[in-house]
């Protein structure tokens, strides 16, 4: 489980898009097997500290994360943990990380 996560979480700050976009869908998929239990635990925290990064692509990873894990988690789980992350990030400077924002948000 450890290497499983290590290997996860290195993926979702690659420099490719691409492969960041793999690493969510993989998460997700992760989640439907392992359960919303397994991905509150060991993954989300991590994808979701991604929103501090210097990089404003790997800003963009926990907006991306937030929209496609919301389908395969509890309601109250992805208000809870993803509220803070939006409120910060609309303060972002990048445009794109603000437009971004609105589209997870809808």
């Amino acid at each position: 489980m450890d290497k499983l996560n290590a290997i996860c979480i290195t993926w979702l700050s690659d420099s490719i898009y691409s492969i960041r976009e793999a690493a969510i869908n993989n998460v997700k998929h992760l989640t439907e097997i392992f359960g919303p239990q397994w991905a509150v635990t060991h993954v989300i925290p991590k994808l979701l500290s991604l929103h501090v990064d210097k990089n404003y692509l790997h800003r963009l990873t926990p907006l991306f994360g937030i929209a496609t894990l919301a389908s395969v988690l509890p309601p109250d789980v992805v208000r809870r943990m993803s509220l803070p992350v939006i409120v910060t990030l609309q303060q972002d400077p990048v445009p794109n990380i603000r437009m971004n924002v609105a589209k997870t948000i809808q």
